[in-house]
Order: structure tokens, then sequence, then C-alpha cells
């Protein structure tokens, strides 16, 4: 197991503040190898940095190359390889057994980012001062941020505002127009629901949260209310920044002819309106999962299949697309509607 303190040996670790290396060792997977196991293989690219700490390995290239790495050398203390190149190189265990650590790239790449953000920031920062920063860790890990390009994090932080929150204080109103998302750096906070019999909790949430982004995908009102169960500390990022950050990121679109294609090939239809307009128009064969029941209803969906989602004119199918795509589903969104769909069947 590495400590904490240990992490001012290894690059690109010492390159972090130390305050951060609690959160930091907090996301490393050890794995243990056997003689002729591989950490890496050519033309497979892989989603983690590894690290040696005992045993040896036989790195080869791409190009013939060879190298010997061993846990007692000094290079141990730089990752095995370059993660960025995994899908260029071989690396084979070559001792009886091998032990390491690893931490997922992207989230170390957006680490180093978010690292220099805060050195940089002025002392009156709202990014500075907090009690903790795994929500920090938390917006990193979150997919829609994770799928952002590495140049549009450090901008994502800079545009973040700070506002302390009480309990019991409502942050978002279902019904309202969306104008701000939210990031849960301190405190507990519950989701609700109108249903027929009043308002139901659906949901609690906790630091590292992002919230209310669905009605700024769609441009529709908030879905869903929130209301803080603790006190605590929220970071905010305004629409148009959300939309130019993160929206364009993240949300693909298709059009009909190429979401008849994808359906061929045993991608899945999902219609987002509400269930009386799907009666009134739909196509066989699709799910109709209205946009505000989509997480409620995540257990019917194939976590494997490809997602297309579908309304009238976009802005739900959006909505739905980001959200699925934050939860790590291979998603797009129909461009033109339902209503293009169908011409295009019937051709």
């Amino acid at each position: 197991m590495i400590k904490a303190e240990d992490l001012k040996e290894y690059y690109p670790f010492n390159k972090i503040e130390t305050k951060f290396y609690p959160l930091l060792v907090q996301e490393f997977d050890y794995f243990e190898k056997q003689k002729g196991d591989r950490l890496y293989e050519i033309n497979r690219r892989a989603e983690n940095t590894k690290y040696l700490t005992k045993g040896v390995v036989q790195i080869t290239t791409d190009k013939g190359r060879e190298k010997t790495l061993k846990s007692t050398s000094l290079s141990a203390k730089y990752p095995v390889g370059d993660a960025n190149k995994s899908n260029t190189m071989d690396v084979v265990v070559t001792s009886p057994t091998m032990e390491g650590f690893q931490i997922n790239s992207n989230l170390l790449d957006h680490l180093l980012v978010w690292n220099s953000v805060y050195t940089k920031a002025d002392a009156d920062s709202p990014l500075r001062g907090h009690q903790g920063y795994e929500w920090v860790v938390g917006l990193l890990k979150s997919r829609s941020v994770q799928m952002l390009p590495q140049g549009n994090i450090d901008e994502l932080f800079n545009e973040l505002e700070s506002v302390a929150v009480k309990a019991g204080q409502e942050i978002i109103s279902e019904g309202d127009p969306g104008d701000y998302c939210y990031i849960i750096a301190e405190g507990v906070a519950e989701v609700y629901q109108v249903v027929a019999e009043g308002e139901q909790k659906v949901a609690e949430i906790g630091h590292g949260t992002l919230f209310g982004e669905s009605a700024l995908v769609s441009s529709e009102p908030r879905n869903a209310s929130v209301r803080m169960k603790t006190d605590g500390l929220l970071m905010r990022l305004a629409a148009a920044t959300f939309s130019k950050l993160l929206k364009a990121h993240v949300v693909r679109w298709i059009t009909a002819q190429s979401a008849l294609e994808m359906l061929a090939q045993g991608a899945t239809l999902i219609d987002v309106r509400e269930p009386e307009e799907y009666g009134r128009q739909s196509i066989q064969g699709c799910f109709n999962i209205p946009v505000n029941k989509i997480r409620k209803n995540i257990h019917k969906l194939n976590l494997d299949a490809t997602i297309i989602t579908c309304s009238n004119l976009g802005s739900r199918c959006a909505s739905a697309a980001f959200t699925l795509a934050t939860l790590g589903y291979d998603v797009y969104a129909l461009q033109g509607g339902i209503g293009g769909l169908i011409k295009s069947l019937n051709k």
C-alpha cells in the first residue's frame, strides 16, 4: 500500500500540492501479477497509468526496442512506460510475481490541470479555503467532465462561483427555468419530484455531485427540486458557460439515416416524450421513458447497448442523452425529431 507521504517520490504526483495526496491515494487500485502476465499490449489502449512497486517487467516497443524495469530502480518512480502510448508497447512480467498500483489516466491528467489552476488562484478565489477537496475528485470523476478536452478543464474551474447554503434551503425548484448547475462541495442535499400523491423524495446527493444540468441541456423547466439537508457550500456554473464547456462536448447528435443504420445493428431507441405524445405517434420497438424518469428507469437499459434518444424537436432528447452519457452509456441524440425518423423509415 502506498502512503500519502510516499507520493513525493513518484512522478507526476511530486508536482501536485501535498494537501491533495490523501485524496489521490484513495483513487489507487492495487494489483498483483504472475510471470508472463501483461500490463500493456500493443494495439490495446489502457485506461490506467501503472506503477511498479515489486518485481521486474520487460518493456518492448512497437519499434522493437527493449528495456528491463526493476522495482528497485529509480525509473520505477515513474509510470511503467507512457500510459498515453500504452497501445505502442508490450509490458510483460518477468519476475515470479509482481505488485503495483494504478490510477485512471484521464483522472490523473485532469487532477494535474486542477492543481495548476489551484496554485495560480488568488488567495480570495472561490477555489481556495475549503474544508476538504473531495468535491474536486468527485467532479473530475463524473462522466461528463471526463469527456471534456483537457484544455477545457482549467476554464471550467476558473468559471465556478461558490455559494454558502443553509439546511432546508431550496437550491432549484421544479418547474423553474434553468440558470445554473451546481456541484456540492460540502454538505448533503435531497432531490424531490411532484407526484400524484404530492411531493416524493427520489434521491440524496453529496459532495462531488453535479446537479441541475438537465434543464440547461434541454432549455426546459427544472424536472425536480433540490433542497439542502445540511448546511453546505456549493460551486455553481452559469448556463451559458455550461453550454460552452460541457453540453457541446457530451451530447453527440446523429441524423435519421445514421440512426436507422445503428438500429439495424442492434441499437436501442428511446422515446423520451410524455406517454400521451408517444401514444399519438411512435415507432414500433421503441421504448418510452419520459426524460424526467430516465434515472428512475435506468435499470431497464443495457449498459452495453448503444442508445439513441428521440423526442419532437430535440431539446428533451439532448437532455436524456446528456444524463445517460454521464451514467456511462454509449448514447446519441436524434436530429430532426421523431417525425424525421418516421419519414426516413417510410421511404
